[in-house]
């Protein structure tokens, strides 16, 4: 029903635009004394109607727009006495100035009363949390962990992950200090942490999908949710209350983001009894659990298996389901050679070019194995699809996909000041306006296709 809700609400936000728009024609036309005969939401045969006063107030069929037909409109015509006076055509400049731009200046009114309300209600937006640290990139070299929040930049504070990223675009080859909030997952105290790091000059895309150069540090806010994977029901986890897929919250009091640090901080546990919050299809639970004594990894005396490679969807129409596999089911290797992460098994499913692999695979600790060939599919440009065929490419899958997913932590700005509403609805009304006048003058450059070009409704 996504798309139902999804028509319904731009209905709902077209009806609301053409109403703005025409009210302010309506006003306008009112304050300097024009006589106003229908006022109409849609266009084509009405629905229903009503009349108020000198005014004929109409609901019509078709929602494509709407209109404001004010008395001495028509030019082919003479007018005199009443009509003449309060007719449009008859009016001096300022006074049809005002009638015609009542509409646009209503529009751009419109977008900042609705952003003062959306900040009275909670604007949801992606928090700077380091989700992701890249390898061989100044912040994996600076020391950037997963889950650390930056807090500042040169001392500026900063709330959300699109001010960071704005902020080290401009900044490449610039030591740039940061100030970070980190957990320590042994302790579960909060640190703070300063670092400086020079952001280095790679590709990006500019808000119009330009290819630009950009000051980028290797930081993401996308993390790898933290859910517990076993097998079997002689798991210590299993036998403690656990369900694979559970997400953990908390170890003993230390928050936990994010699956790096899920495992950072098994191995921090000593034997004993361990109390963790989880998630569960929604729900929040308690459950403790102990931790064996022993030699090797905390997560091998658990019996934790990796997240990474384990499927969750084999589509039935594919060789993997039709060789066996299911979802749930844990990749081990390809043609002999053991898998590390999910991205192994794109690679050497690609590198087979079709020909048949050898899959083994683990379902509840029993191995199995199969052959299985790889079908060819054609993957399209992601933007144009089907209709650009030079940029196809051909690509071959056994039809699964992993189970792991990805999030990112979000903060709510919210505010009851009214002149702050005021403030933000200006910023984001001018910011968006701005945004557009740009890319008409790109239109009209070249820099940017035609093909961007629509309809006032796109």
């Amino acid at each position: 029903m996504t798309w139902l809700s999804d028509v319904g609400f731009f209905a709902l936000l077209f009806f609301l635009l053409v109403f703005i728009h025409e009210l302010g024609h309506y006003l306008m036309a009112k304050w300097v004394g024009i006589k106003v005969e229908k006022f109409s939401i849609g266009m084509g045969p009405k629905i229903f109607a009503f009349q108020k006063g000198e005014t004929e107030y109409r609901l019509a069929l078709l929602p494509l727009g709407g209109y404001v037909k004010m008395a001495g409109d028509d030019p082919s015509k003479e007018y005199s006495g009443e009509e003449k006076r309060r007719g449009f055509l008859t009016q001096k400049p300022p006074a049809k100035l005002l009638v015609v731009f009542g509409g646009p200046v209503f529009n751009l009114l419109l977008p900042i009363f609705l952003f003062a309300i959306m900040l009275a209600m909670g604007i949801p937006s992606i928090a700077p949390t380091v989700g992701v640290v890249q390898d061989g990139m100044p912040a994996q070299t600076a020391g950037f962990q997963v889950g650390d929040r930056i807090i500042s930049l040169n001392g500026s504070k900063i709330e959300k992950w699109t001010e960071l990223e704005k902020s080290i675009q401009g900044l490449a080859d610039q030591p740039v200090k940061f100030q970070i909030e980190r957990t320590d997952l042994k302790t579960g105290q909060m640190n703070l942490v300063e670092t400086t790091v020079t952001p280095v000059l790679a590709d990006g895309k500019s808000r119009f999908g330009e290819d630009i150069k950009v000051g980028r540090i290797g930081i993401s806010p996308e993390f790898l949710v933290p859910q517990l994977y076993f097998e079997g029901t002689d798991n210590p986890l299993a036998k403690a209350g656990f369900e694979r897929f559970d997400r953990v919250r908390s170890l003993n009091g230390t928050p936990i983001r994010a699956y790096e640090q899920l495992m950072v901080a098994l191995e921090n546990l000593s034997p004993g009894t361990v109390k963790a919050e989880i998630e569960r299809k929604g729900k929040a639970l308690e459950i403790s659990f102990d931790v064996p004594a022993g030699k090797g990894a905390v997560r091998d005396r658990l019996g934790i298996q990796p997240l990474l490679l384990v499927v969750g969807n084999a589509d039935e129409s594919n060789p993997a389901y039709k060789a066996g596999i299911r979802a749930g089911d844990r990749l081990i290797s390809i043609n002999g050679k053991v898998l590390q992460k999910w991205e192994d098994v794109s690679a050497m499913i690609k590198g087979s070019e079709g020909k048949p692999v050898d899959i083994s695979w683990s379902r509840d600790g029993q191995i199995m194995k199969a052959e299985m060939t790889p079908e060819k599919i054609t993957l399209n440009d992601p933007i144009m699809g089907k209709d650009n065929p030079l940029a196809r490419e051909a690509a071959y899958r056994i039809g699964v996909s992993p189970i792991a997913i990805m999030d990112a932590e979000y903060s709510i700005e919210q505010s009851w000041n009214p002149v702050k509403w005021f403030q933000k609805g200006i910023s984001q009304t001018w910011e968006m306006t701005s945004m557009t006048l740009q890319a008409m003058k790109k239109l009209v450059t070249g820099e940017l296709s035609l093909k961007l070009l629509g309809s006032p409704i796109m």
